[in-house]
């Protein structure tokens, strides 16, 4: 049984622009309208706050408290089974985090409390970003999708790095190919895990292919890893991973690719295309954490109209009235919002914010001084 996860409400003081201001949300699509410079990403920002313990901008706490104030504070009300209460208060460079009144110490046990995805421009670039930020995603979804990966993932690169100083120090073979066989081992783990993890995840993006036209792909550009290969690949490259210092060749060097009508999309496709395909990766990421988590993530767009043409807004926005969790997103005050689409629109503007559609899911906004 997948069980609901909303917001309910956050608060927000001396955080950014803001100084003190409070977003109630309802379960579904909510939208927030406003200005550039309005701190509309910032509320987002709170919300991932609470999840991660961190910004999607990497902002640390000089950063996010306002000007002249000596720390900021979130304070987020949600539900899951019965009420959560999550509390941030940011002062001299530290964040404390408590859930339900406890202190949180490891973001982990945060995040999987209360799973939060983000699409921002100031976010993780999946689509035309470097390798490693694809990577690196990629193998988050792996370990909180598969909690034993973990594992392996660490003594991969522990065994990575004692097969370096067993280089540098011209150890015998026979030492260093037993860590080499230890690689391999862990490696292959991992190899054959991405290679589910993409199945899966190009199964949910062929889903998508109505909101992005034509179909995305997540492939990876890596040899046929086996183990015979791998051992001679090892076993041949000592003299040249002793001289560089580094060993290019496993799954921590693999490309992973977004294609496009058979092309990567980072290099062919338009600012449009790669907008929605950054939402249908973050819908078919969504999909598989329901699955293997039980938990629908809250999903977080910021500013993901920009670059759309009318229709292409329209089609977006009515697929993810279709979402089956909350959504979370912030646009210009002069967005179109399709007709009959459940929707909750909010303004944000130097007043606060109050409501702009949608009457019948929230009856009264009464918010506090924003800057």
């Amino acid at each position: 049984m997948v069980t609901p996860l909303h917001l309910v409400e956050v608060q927000a003081a001396d955080l950014r622009c803001h100084t003190h201001i409070r977003w109630p949300c309802t379960p579904g699509l909510n939208l927030l309208v406003g200005d550039n410079g309005s701190g509309k990403t910032t509320l987002l920002e709170a919300v991932y706050l609470m999840s991660h313990g961190r910004s999607f901008r990497q902002a640390r706490d000089p950063y996010l408290a306002r000007r002249g104030s000596e720390g900021f504070s979130i304070e987020g009300h949600w539900r899951r089974y019965g009420p959560l209460h999550v509390r941030l208060q940011g002062s001299g460079g530290a964040v404390e985090t408590r859930l339900q009144g406890r202190r949180i110490r490891q973001r982990r046990d945060l995040t999987q409390s209360i799973p939060v995805l983000v699409e921002a421009p100031q976010g993780r670039r999946l689509v035309d970003g470097v390798p490693n930020e694809r990577r690196r995603w990629l193998n988050t979804l792996l370990t909180d999708c598969r909690a034993g990966l973990i594992a392996d993932f660490h003594r991969y690169g522990r065994c990575m790095m004692q097969r370096s100083r067993l280089l540098r120090r011209g150890a015998a073979a026979s030492e260093i190919e037993a860590w080499e066989q230890l690689i391999i081992a862990h490696g292959l783990a991992i190899v054959e895990a991405r290679r589910q993890m993409l199945d899966l995840l190009n199964a949910e993006l062929a889903t998508e292919e109505a909101l992005t036209e034509s179909r995305i792909v997540v492939a990876v550009r890596a040899p046929a890893y086996g183990q015979e290969m791998w051992q001679q690949r090892l076993r041949d490259g000592r003299d040249e991973d002793r001289r560089t210092g580094r060993l290019d060749f496993g799954p921590h060097a693999d490309r992973i690719r977004i294609v496009y009508q058979e092309r990567e999309i980072r290099h062919s496709g338009s600012r449009g295309q790669q907008k929605l395909a950054s939402v249908a990766l973050k819908l078919a990421e969504c999909a598989i954490r329901r699955h293997h988590r039980q938990m629908v993530p809250i999903l977080l767009l910021d500013d993901c109209l920009e670059a759309l043409d009318p229709q292409r807004q329209e089609r977006l926005l009515r697929r993810l009235g279709q979402f089956p969790g909350q959504v979370l997103m912030t646009a210009p005050v002069d967005v179109h919002i399709p007709a009959g689409l459940d929707v909750c629109v909010q303004r944000l503007d130097v007043n606060g914010i109050r409501l702009a559609g949608h009457p019948a899911r929230v009856s009264k906004l009464n918010v506090g001084e924003a800057a």
